[in-house]
């Protein structure tokens, strides 16, 4: 089972995205994962289908009156099942991302925190920003809402490019990052690879055993994109 979680951002208007939800009715997902993180004002479009879908942000706040804020309670009752965080777009401080998690886990909804690099590093140099970044999130974290998180490995500098970072190093990555993960904090999440990902160079991440998935940005807004990459997985 492969996770594939598409990330449309703020692209697509009115009439693109319900032609777009249009030619996703008939997505061949197997036993795989397809979640979809269409832009938050189109969320109640798909309400109804086959597929989770994922907000890409979510209130600090828990309850109250704040414009433009968008509430966990609110999500869970448009059947949203995932949020996307700490995204190299979204400027979200360590202190909020931490916030966030903790609302998300009390309305059951699903976290697919980003981490990378944000420029071009060593393995080592890179594990060790990724091992801080994990250390300040999860230091105020219960042991239930640490396992509530999928993690996506997105190198920032990747991102709006057609290129992915080295394959052998992805590898790599990951499976020191595991092991870190099950050392550290006793913990087996699944983690996934964005940045720069295209129908083309998406083979060489499906080799990869150890990966459990892929976190698409521009390749998604094409949906017979999505639906030949379901078919390789």
């Amino acid at each position: 089972m492969k996770y594939l979680m598409c990330n449309l951002k703020s692209n697509k208007n009115l009439k693109e995205i319900l032609e777009y939800k249009k030619e996703l009715q008939d997505l061949s997902i197997q036993e795989n994962v397809f979640v979809l993180f269409p832009s938050s004002l189109y969320l109640s479009f798909f309400y109804n289908v086959s597929y989770p879908i994922g907000s890409q942000n979510l209130s600090v706040y828990q309850t109250g009156s704040f414009t433009g804020e968008i509430m966990a309670e609110q999500l869970k009752s448009l059947h949203v099942s995932y949020v996307l965080m700490n995204h190299a777009e979204a400027s979200e401080s360590i202190k909020d991302v931490r916030i966030k998690i903790k609302n998300a886990f009390k309305e059951n909804l699903k976290v697919v925190l980003c981490i990378g690099e944000k420029e071009k590093k060593s393995v080592e140099e890179v594990l060790e920003e990724i091992k801080k970044d994990l250390e300040l999130i999860f230091s105020s974290l219960t042991m239930e809402e640490m396992q509530n998180i999928i993690l996506a490995y997105e190198p920032f500098w990747t991102i709006h490019t057609k290129t992915i970072k080295n394959p052998e190093v992805i590898s790599c990555i990951v499976k020191k990052l595991k092991k870190e993960l099950k050392k550290t904090y006793h913990l087996t999440l699944p983690i996934l690879y964005g940045g720069g990902i295209t129908l083309k160079n998406i083979d060489s991440l499906i080799e990869m055993d150890e990966l459990d998935g892929y976190l698409l940005g521009n390749c998604a807004l094409n949906p017979q994109n999505i639906k030949e990459i379901l078919e390789k997985i």
